[in-house]
């Protein structure tokens, strides 16, 4: 994954496992509760994928970083790519 369509993947771009990649096509599309935070979204705070923001009331939330946006970004050109391959 070091090269994609020109791209570079981050160089410090983590593992991240089937849970942890859910987690952040979750946090694409809303923040999430910090009660409501797993052990997958710690992990991607963890790692730069997710932070924590307070959107003032009273009730700090998860929400996705610019890094991990990317980490979406070169997944889906993958699945793109692998999609182009596949034979009818």
């Amino acid at each position: 994954m070091n090269r994609l369509n020109g791209d570079r993947a981050p160089l410090d771009m983590p593992c991240l496992s089937a849970h942890e990649m859910a987690a952040l096509m979750l946090l694409d599309h809303a923040p999430v509760a910090v009660e409501m935070g797993t052990l997958d979204i710690v992990a991607l705070r963890e790692s730069g994928l997710a932070e924590l923001i307070d959107p003032g009331l009273g009730e700090s939330r998860f929400s996705i970083t610019r890094k991990g946006r990317e980490v979406l970004r070169i997944l889906s050109a993958l699945i793109e790519q692998e999609g182009d391959f596949r034979v009818a």
